[in-house]
C-alpha cells in the first residue's frame, strides 16, 4: 500500500489528532525542523528547556527541591551554566521508587502510568504527562523516518508482545492499533528453533518496506536464513533495538536480508535516545528531547568517552527524571557526524548486557571482550558469562556441536590474558540460555 503513508499523514492522523487532542504531527514537524538548525541553536534550545524543567522541579517536586538543596543549590538561579547543572546529584531507580510520591509533581492531574522490568528484573513504575508521551513518539518517528520506517510505511516488527492470556477485546484493539500504523507484529518471545520457517514465511507474505526487531531474535533468524540458503523478501531497511548490535551480528543480518541494518538505542523510561543515520557509523542523540551525559567513576560529566549514562527528560513534568542513571553505559563523541544532521552523536551504547567483570586484585574486564572472543568458536551458538564469585566465571554455552578440551583450554588462556590468571573459568553446556524479565539476552552478568 504505497498510498497509505500519505493517507495516514494527510487524512487519518489529522482527524485522530482533533478527536484526541494529541498533536503528534505538529510535534513531528517541529522536531524535523530542528534538523535544519545549527549545533549552537540546538544547544541553546536544550538549555532553555532544561531551565524550564528545573524551575518546575524546584516549585512542584518536593523530593528534587530537598535533594538539590542538600547539594547547596537553593533555586534555579543557582544554575547558571552546564557546570552548575552537573552539581545536581544523580538519581537511580531505587531512589525514585523509594521517594515516588514526593518525586511526582504536586500540581496538575494524574499522568500516564508505565513500568519497566529493567535488566535486573526489578520493576520500576513511573509516570509522564500526556504532552511528554506525544513528544517522545514524535522523536521516535523522526528517526524511524530518516531510516525508512516512518509513519505509515509497511513495517514488520519482531518484538515482544503482552505476557499471559489476553481477552479478545484487547487482542482486537491491538490488531486495530497496529493496523492503523501499517505494521505487522511477530512475537519474538515465541521464536524457537523448530518454528523459524514460519517467521521466514511471514516476512515473505508481508513484504515489508522495513523490519524493526530485537537484536538477538533478528540475528538468530538471519543466521537460520543464511545457513539454510533460504530466499527471503528484501526490505529497504532493518532497524534493531533493545540490545547492543555487534558488527558481527550486523553483517549476518545484512547478508540474510540484503538490506542495510541500523542500530537504535532507547529505554522505556524515555523511549528513543539515539539512532544511527544512513552514514551508518554512530548514533545521533535526541538532544532536543533529552539531556544525555556520560559520568566517570567519580560521577563527573564527560565531554567525550565512555561512562555511566545519566538521562534528563526535558518534557516529563509529571514524574521528572533529572540526571537519572538507568544502569547503561554509553560512549560520547566530541565531533559531530559528517552526514549533515546537527544532532550530537555517541559512538556506542553498551547497555547492562555488557556488565564489567572484576578480578580479586580490583581490575575490570570489559564485557565487550567476550563477543569478540566467542566469534572465533564456530561451534558455539550462544553464550553468557556470569560472575557470582570474585575468583571465577561461569560460562554458559549453547553448542549444537561438541566443544573439545582444546577449545575450553583456549578459552581459559584468553581469560587468563586479560585477568592476569586470577579468574577460573567454569564451562557449562546448556540446552538454552534463558532471557531476562524484559525478554533480552544478556552477554555478561556481574552479580557481585
Amino acid at each position: 500500500m504505497a498510498w497509505y503513508p500519505w493517507m495516514l499523514n494527510k487524512v487519518l492522523l489529522p482527524v485522530y489528532q482533533k478527536l484526541r487532542s494529541k498533536p503528534l504531527l505538529d510535534y513531528l514537524d517541529e522536531y524535523k525542523n530542528h534538523l535544519n538548525w545549527t549545533e549552537d541553536q540546538l544547544r541553546e534550545h536544550q538549555w532553555q528547556q532544561l531551565l524550564r524543567l528545573l524551575t518546575h522541579c524546584f516549585e512542584h517536586s518536593p523530593f528534587y527541591r530537598q535533594h538539590w538543596q542538600r547539594a547547596g543549590l537553593d533555586s534555579v538561579q543557582d544554575i547558571r551554566s552546564r557546570d552548575d547543572f552537573t552539581r545536581l546529584p544523580p538519581v537511580n531507580k531505587s531512589v525514585l521508587t523509594e521517594h515516588r510520591d514526593r518525586v511526582l509533581a504536586q500540581t496538575g492531574s494524574g499522568g500516564i502510568r508505565k513500568s519497566t522490568g529493567g535488566s535486573t528484573g526489578q520493576p520500576f513504575h513511573f509516570e509522564l504527562n500526556p504532552d511528554s508521551n506525544t513528544r517522545r513518539e514524535a522523536v521516535m518517528w523522526r528517526a524511524y523516518g530518516w531510516l525508512g520506517a516512518g509513519l505509515g510505511h509497511k513495517t514488520l516488527y519482531l518484538w515482544g508482545t503482552d505476557v499471559g492470556p489476553q481477552p479478545w477485546s484487547k487482542r482486537l484493539r491491538n490488531r486495530l492499533y497496529h493496523g492503523f500504523y501499517n505494521r505487522t507484529m511477530l512475537n519474538a518471545f515465541a521464536m524457537r528453533s523448530d518454528n523459524l520457517d514460519s517467521y521466514v514465511n511471514e516476512v515473505n507474505r508481508v513484504r515489508p518496506e522495513a523490519i524493526v526487531g530485537y537484536v538477538n531474535p533478528l540475528f538468530e533468524l538471519a543466521r537460520y536464513i543464511v545457513e539454510k540458503g533460504l530466499t527471503v523478501y528484501q526490505p529497504n531497511a532493518i532497524l534493531t533495538g533493545a540490545e547492543p548490535l555487534f558488527e558481527s551480528q550486523r553483517q549476518i543480518i545484512e547478508q540474510a536480508f540484503g538490506a542495510p541494518t541500523y542500530n537504535t538505542y532507547g529505554c522505556r523510561e524515555v523511549m528513543l535516545i539515539a539512532a544511527e543515520c544512513q552514514a551508518h557509523k554512530r548514533l545521533h542523540i535526541n538532544s532536543d528531547q533529552l539531556m544525555v551525559e556520560a559520568l566517570d567513576e567519580q560521577g563527573q560529566s564527560l565531554e567525550q568517552g565512555s561512562g555511566d549514562l545519566a538521562l534528563t527528560d526535558l518534557f516529563n513534568y509529571r514524574m521528572p527524571l533529572v540526571r537519572y542513571l538507568n544502569g547503561d553505559r554509553v560512549s560520547l563523541a566530541r565531533e559531530g557526524c559528517g552526514c549533515g544532521n546537527p544532532l550530537p552523536v555517541m559512538d556506542s551504547a553498551e547497555g547492562r548486557k555488557l556488565d564489567m567483570l572484576r578480578t580479586p586484585s580490583g581490575a575490570h574486564i570489559p564485557g565487550e571482550l567476550f563477543p569478540h572472543l566467542f566469534k572465533e568458536f564456530p561451534e558455539i551458538k550462544r553464550f553468557q558469562v556470569r560472575q557470582s564469585q570474585l575468583d571465577s566465571l561461569d560460562v554458559l554455552l549453547e553448542c549444537p556441536l561438541p566443544l573439545g578440551d582444546e577449545a575450553v583450554e583456549r578459552l581459559q588462556r584468553e581469560v587468563d590474558k586479560y585477568s592476569q590468571g586470577e579468574l577460573r573459568v567454569n564451562v557449562r553446556r546448556v540446552p538454552s540460555i534463558p532471557l531476562n524479565a524484559s525478554g533480552k539476552h544478556r552477554v555478561t552478568i556481574c552479580e557481585l
